[in-house]
């Protein structure tokens, strides 16, 4: 029996319909480390786009901090080591091989870290922004 909820949405959107979704994970750098977060998802998501941001430079004169997202802890599935140390916006390349349509079938979290290394008392946060598009119930 469908619910008002799926009722509604097939008669205003359509049947299979989708809602585009965004979820951030802000990450603190401090120090040469990984820190690491993730995101839950609804299952048979679409993945469409991930952004980087950091507000400001991360200090201590870091070398790097890589920003990593995947499907697997530590997994580079989608995002693979986009340094993200200095201040702006990175609109991040999702890895070629990941099928956005299909490739989150079957999983609900998303997995994402940064590495920081070099520089000396490296301090700062990093945001990632996940879009996606999920089935609407």
């Amino acid at each position: 029996m469908a619910t008002e909820n799926s009722f509604l949405n097939n008669a205003l959107r359509g049947v299979g319909s989708r809602a585009c979704s965004k979820q951030n994970l802000a990450l603190t750098v401090n120090g040469n480390s990984t820190v690491a977060g993730t995101i839950s998802i609804p299952d048979g998501s679409w993945y469409d786009a991930c952004s980087i941001e950091t507000p400001t430079a991360i200090s201590g004169t870091p070398t790097s901090c890589l920003v990593r997202v995947g499907v697997t802890l530590h997994g580079q599935e989608i995002v693979a080591d986009v340094d993200a140390k200095s201040q702006g916006h990175i609109a991040a390349t999702i890895v070629a091989a990941f099928d956005k349509v299909a490739g989150l079938v079957g999983k609900n979290t998303l997995y994402i870290e940064v590495t920081t290394s070099g520089g000396t008392s490296s301090a700062g946060t990093i945001n990632i922004l996940s879009r996606y598009d999920a089935p609407v119930l």
